[in-house]
């Protein structure tokens, strides 16, 4: 079962804190790697993307937990360039601003075809960046 926290602030980064907090934190391992992945699919401003405050509020409730490193990736529809929308949308800059380890897109990255047995009738499959399925 999966516990939400909600939380309604004028200070978004304080939300944030407090939804994670009312979740019952975010379970991250002291040491290690944590990947975000902000919704930037189009350049549509907030609420068609992630409000970069959110993103740091994310980064650092990430940052309490001691992991060796954070990753902010990302990859927005095909015809667009992500990390043009990752900029336009302020992401890659609140990602920098809060001292993401990397940012990185998945632009350029070979892909893989991964098959689940416990798919819906006409599903396929999905494809993720190769490293992933390391």
């Amino acid at each position: 079962m999966a516990v939400v926290g909600l939380s309604r602030n004028k200070d978004t980064l304080e939300s944030v804190r407090a939804a994670v907090e009312l979740a019952g934190g975010l379970g991250i391992k002291e040491g290690s790697t944590v990947l975000i992945r902000p919704n930037a699919n189009t350049a549509d401003l907030p609420p068609g993307s992630t409000n970069p405050e959110i993103l740091k509020g994310a980064i650092r409730e990430a940052r309490k937990c001691n992991p060796e490193k954070i990753i902010v990736a990302e990859k927005s529809m095909t015809t667009l360039d992500t990390e043009m929308v990752l900029r336009k949308l302020g992401l890659w800059q609140a990602a920098e601003a809060e001292g993401a380890d990397e940012i990185l897109t998945f632009d350029h990255m070979r892909r893989s075809h991964l098959k689940l047995m416990a798919l819906s009738p006409g599903r396929k499959g999905f494809t993720f960046p190769s490293f992933w399925l390391r």
